[in-house]
C-alpha cells in the first residue's frame, strides 16, 4: 500500500502523486507540481516517450509504484502547474 504524505515539506513541494488532480494515477500531476511545469507538458513528454521508445510507460509504472500519495491538493497547485 502506498504511503500518504503531506505534499509540501518545509515550504517546498515534494514528489508525491496528487490523485485528486489525476488522469490515471496522479504521477504526472505530482511531477508537474514538483517541477513547476504546466501539466500538459509533463503529459506530452510521457506520451512522446511512450510512442518513440516505450519508455514513457515503463517510467510511469515505476513512478506509480515508488511515489507516495499526497494527502491533499496543495493550495498553490494551480499557480505552479499552469
Amino acid at each position: 500500500m502506498a504511503r500518504i504524505v503531506d505534499p509540501v515539506k518545509n515550504g517546498k513541494p515534494i514528489l508525491a502523486r496528487i490523485i485528486k488532480k489525476k488522469m490515471l494515477y496522479g504521477v504526472c500531476s505530482g511531477l508537474s507540481y514538483k517541477l513547476g511545469f504546466p501539466i500538459f507538458i509533463v503529459r506530452l513528454i510521457f506520451v512522446l516517450l511512450s510512442i518513440i521508445a516505450g519508455l514513457g510507460i515503463i517510467i510511469y509504472i515505476i513512478l506509480w509504484i515508488v511515489m507516495p500519495i499526497a494527502s491533499e491538493v496543495p493550495l498553490d497547485y494551480d499557480d505552479r502547474t499552469t
